[in-house]
C-alpha cells in the first residue's frame, strides 16, 4: 500500500473516532431515529468519498496513458514516415526505405513478369507435367508492389489454391528450385520452356513446347526437380546479375564488384579447350571496368561528365506489353509502360551531374563530345548482354540441325559402310580371278615359249627346205635347158 492509502485510513480511523464521540455525546438529545440518520450519512459520505477517489485516480491514470500514447503514436507515425519514405535529410540515392525500395524492386522486376512459385510436381510422363500449387503460396508473384501496381498481373489471396492466374494455352518456362539458407525457394535449373493444356482446381498440366533435351527429361524423372517456379517471361541478362550481393558502383567498377567466385561455379562445366572457359570468365569479370584497345568496338562505351544540359528521348509513343512485342523499339526507347519515365518521355542531364556514373554508347558519346555537351572521362568495357530466350531457341534449333546431321551421317556412314563391304567382296572376287589369271598368265608364257621354239625350229626348218627348193629349182632349170638344148641338137641332125 502506498503512502496516499495509508493517509486515507488513518483520516478514516481519525474521522470515525471523532464520529463515535459526536454521536455517543448528542445521542441522547437527537433520538434513535436522527441517530441511525446520522450514521448512514455517515457512511453514504465515506462511500462517496472513495469511489469519488477511485474515479479521479482512474482518470488520472487514463490521462496519463493516453498522453503517453498520443506521443507514442506520433513517434510511431514519425518512424513509419521514415520506414515508408527514409529521412529526407540524406540523399535520395541513400534512402533505404519501403516505398524507395519498392520503387527500386519495381524497376529491378519490371521484365520479369509473373511467377508462380513453389509447384510440386505430381505426376510426370512424355510430353505431360502434372504440378499443384503450394498451399503457402498462392501468389503468382512475391511483390506485392509489382501486384498493387499492375493489378491484372496478380491474382487475390485465397483459402484455396487456385490456377485462374494460369488459363490454357500461357506459355511459361520451368525451373527446378532449391531452398537457401532463409527457406526461400530459388530457382536451380531451367527446366524448359511449357503451354499450360490443363488448368483447373489448383492443378496445372504442362506440355513442353519442343522436345526437352536429355538432361532436363532425366532431372525431371529423377525427382531432382520435385519443386518448380514458372516464369511469365524468361529472366533476362543483366550486368548487376553476376556482381558481389552489396558492391557499389565505382569508376573502377561502373557494374561493380563482380562475384568471381559465383561466376567460376557457374562456368566450372564449359570445357576449357583453346582457353574458351577462362575467356567466357574473363568477360565477364571484366565487365564495368576499364576497357583495352584490344577490345571489340560493340563492347565498348564511355563514361562522360555532363558540361551543358540537354535532354535524352527514352520512351516510344507506342506502348505494348512485354509479353506481346518486348521492352524497346528499334532505337532502344521503352515501350513497356512500366519502364517509361512519364508523360515527357525524356531524361535531363544537368551540369549539376558532375561526378555521376554516365555510360553511353560510342556513338552518342562522340556526337556529345563533339558538340562540347559532355566530356570523356574514360573508356568502358560492358560484356554484350545474352538473349536466353533466343539463345534457347537458337539452339533448339541448332540441337535439331545437329541431330539430323548425325542421322545424314549416321545414314551416310551405313551407305558407305555397305559400298566398303561390296567393295571388299569384290577386292576379294578379283584376288582369286587374279590368282587364275596370274596362273593363266604362267600357262600363257609357257605355251609361248613352247610356241616360239616351235617358231624358230619352223623357220629354219622353212629357211632349209626353201634352200632345197631352190637347189632342186635350179637343178630343174638346169635340166630343162640341157634338154633343150639336146632336143636342138637332135632336130638339126635330122634336117
Amino acid at each position: 500500500m502506498g503512502l496516499g492509502g495509508i493517509l486515507i485510513l488513518l483520516l478514516l480511523l481519525v474521522s470515525l473516532i471523532v464520529f463515535i464521540y459526536t454521536l455517543v455525546v448528542t445521542a441522547r438529545g437527537w433520538g434513535v431515529l436522527h441517530t441511525i440518520l446520522l450514521s448512514f450519512l455517515f457512511v453514504e459520505c465515506w462511500v462517496f468519498i472513495v469511489f469519488s477517489a477511485g474515479v479521479h485516480y482512474r482518470r488520472v491514470r487514463a490521462t496519463e496513458l493516453a498522453h503517453k500514447n498520443r506521443i507514442a503514436a506520433e513517434q510511431a507515425m514519425a518512424q513509419t514516415q521514415t520506414l515508408l519514405y527514409g529521412d529526407y535529410g540524406v540523399s535520395p540515392d541513400a534512402l533505404d526505405a519501403v516505398i524507395p525500395v519498392q520503387g527500386r524492386l519495381r524497376r529491378l522486376t519490371a521484365d520479369r513478369g509473373r511467377v508462380w512459385r513453389g509447384l510440386n510436381l505430381l505426376q510426370s510422363s512424355p510430353g505431360a507435367y502434372q504440378l499443384e500449387m503450394s498451399v503457402n503460396d498462392r501468389r503468382p508473384s512475391a511483390d506485392p508492389d509489382v501486384l498493387a501496381e499492375e493489378p491484372a498481373a496478380g491474382v487475390a489471396a485465397a483459402k484455396q489454391p487456385t490456377s485462374e492466374s494460369l488459363p490454357v494455352n500461357t506459355v511459361v518456362y520451368g525451373f527446378s528450385e532449391q531452398m537457401d539458407a532463409n527457406g526461400r525457394p530459388i530457382p536451380e535449373y531451367y527446366l524448359g520452356e511449357f503451354s499450360v493444356k490443363q488448368s483447373q482446381a489448383g492443378q496445372v498440366t504442362l506440355q513442353p513446347t519442343s522436345e526437352l533435351y536429355t538432361d532436363q527429361q532425366q532431372r525431371i524423372s529423377s525427382g531432382a526437380a520435385a519443386s518448380w517456379t514458372l516464369y511469365e517471361l524468361l529472366p533476362l541478362d543483366s550486368h548487376k546479375t553476376f556482381a558481389a550481393p552489396g558492391s557499389q558502383s565505382t569508376e573502377e567498377e561502373t557494374e561493380g564488384r563482380m562475384d568471381e567466385e559465383t561466376i567460376r561455379a557457374l562456368f566450372a562445366n564449359v570445357p576449357d579447350e583453346d582457353g574458351r572457359r577462362e575467356k567466357l570468365i574473363d568477360s565477364y569479370l571484366r565487365d564495368g571496368k576499364r576497357a583495352s584497345d584490344s577490345d571489340p568496338p560493340e563492347t565498348v562505351w564511355v563514361q562522360v561528365n555532363v558540361l551543358k544540359e540537354f535532354e535524352i528521348d527514352v520512351d516510344s509513343k507506342e506502348n505494348a506489353n512485354a509479353t506481346e512485342r518486348g521492352y524497346f523499339d528499334a532505337l532502344g526507347r521503352s515501350i513497356d509502360s512500366r519502364l517509361k519515365v512519364g508523360e515527357s518521355g525524356t531524361v535531363k542531364l544537368t551540369p549539376e551531374m558532375r561526378g555521376k556514373l554516365i555510360v553511353l554508347n560510342q556513338e552518342k558519346a562522340a556526337e556529345l563530345i563533339a558538340s562540347g555537351t559532355v566530356e570523356l572521362v574514360q573508356r568502358v568495357y560492358l560484356r554484350p548482354l545474352n538473349d536466353y530466350e533466343e539463345a534457347f531457341i537458337s539452339h533448339v534449333v541448332r540441337d535439331h540441325e545437329v541431330t539430323e546431321n548425325i542421322a545424314l551421317t549416321k545414314r551416310d556412314t551405313e551407305e558407305i559402310r555397305k559400298a566398303n563391304q561390296l567393295g571388299q567382296e569384290m577386292i576379294s572376287f578379283r584376288q582369286v580371278e587374279n590368282q587364275g589369271l596370274q596362273s593363266d598368265l604362267a600357262n600363257f608364257q609357257r605355251e609361248v615359249v613352247v610356241l616360239n621354239t616351235a617358231v624358230a625350229e619352223a623357220t629354219q626348218e622353212y629357211a632349209a627346205f626353201r634352200a632345197l627348193i631352190q637347189q632342186l629349182a635350179q637343178q630343174v632349170q638346169a635340166n630343162h635347158a640341157a634338154i633343150l638344148g639336146s632336143q636342138s641338137g637332135a632336130v638339126s641332125l635330122n634336117n
